[in-house]
């Protein structure tokens, strides 16, 4: 059990001391959000850009896995959009929130930190193409599925969905891979000194994202649809990891260190930006607490992820 807590204490004592440097006043509050952004823009684009550039081409997709993660993510989205619409009654933007929630993780502040908790060298691979299925696939399609409620008009659909897949193509996390899998493509070389300062940014990526999530939690307050929140949570922590679990028996002979970082990326409390997303559309109170509530209870649960696992 120690050995376990050795590797998920370390994430929340990070969370914890970017609370209360904020709380405390020794950062200003809108410390928390720039460093967030120096993590999103910088220091992850710069690991994932320099790890896929130096794999090899063939290494970098696993058909299987992408297969996998990004049918338990979709399945987590339906069923969240479907529950909170079809029996809750849920109007269908925050039907479609209550899914987004239930389907993304947060893989790049959370999930890599845990991966290189457990991994040591944690699997860029898995990383990637985990990113690449949340960013390009199941946020975009959260976002129309929220829009089309609220839409009555086919040509400012259209709009939407054009302009929803104009700034999936501009995050900066999309462009790193696309980046790094050229670059692999091509076997372009890097120069030693981008090498070196690429290195030197993705070092900083775990500790400052823990550290602005603490932050960033400062100053919110469980407020909203309090009784909204237990149907996300336990969607995002049991329901996600265990559509995971069940569709990897089905498909035998997967790397073991892919399997495992796919399980643990999918016991990740939802994306940070989850409630900023969700405020768009009048949901902010309660996607704000509910991803308080699912950040601390990610704690035990995948305390016991990791046990169970490892």
């Amino acid at each position: 059990m120690l050995s376990v807590l050795s590797i998920t204490a370390p994430i929340f004592i990070l969370i914890g001391l970017g609370y209360l440097a904020v709380k405390s006043g020794i950062l200003p509050a809108a410390a928390a959000p720039g460093m967030g952004r120096f993590v999103l823009y910088f220091s992850l684009p710069a690991l994932i850009f320099g790890t896929l550039s130096r794999m090899e081409f063939s290494e970098v997709i696993e058909p299987s896995y992408l297969l996998v993660y990004a049918t338990a993510s979709l399945l987590a989205l339906l069923i969240g959009v479907t529950l909170h619409r079809k029996l809750v009654g849920n109007t269908l933007p925050l039907s479609g929130v209550k899914g987004m929630g239930m389907a993304v993780s947060n893989s790049a502040f959370i999930g890599y930190p845990v991966l290189l908790q457990v991994f040591g060298e944690p699997p860029a691979q898995a990383f990637a193409m985990s990113l690449m299925v949340e960013n390009l696939l199941i946020i975009p399609l959260a976002l129309i599925i929220i829009e089309s409620g609220g839409r009555d008009d086919a040509t400012s659909r259209r709009q939407h969905f054009t302009a929803v897949f104009a700034r999936v193509l501009k995050n900066p996390l999309v462009l790193a891979i696309g980046a790094g899998m050229l670059v692999s493509l091509l076997q372009l070389p890097i120069p030693q000194v981008i090498d070196k300062t690429l290195s030197m940014l993705a070092q900083a990526s775990a500790a400052v994202a823990l550290f602005s999530i603490g932050g960033v939690l400062v100053g919110t307050s469980i407020r909203g649809n309090v009784s909204a929140i237990p149907a996300v949570v336990a969607g995002k922590l049991l329901l996600h990891p265990l559509l995971v679990f069940l569709l990897l028996m089905l498909v035998p002979g997967m790397d073991p260190d892919l399997r495992l970082s796919m399980l643990l990326l999918a016991s990740m409390p939802m994306f940070s930006v989850f409630p900023i997303i969700a405020g768009n559309y009048g949901f902010g109170q309660t996607s704000a607490s509910i991803l308080i509530i699912t950040t601390l209870m990610s704690f035990f649960t995948l305390t016991l992820m990791i046990g169970l696992l490892t």
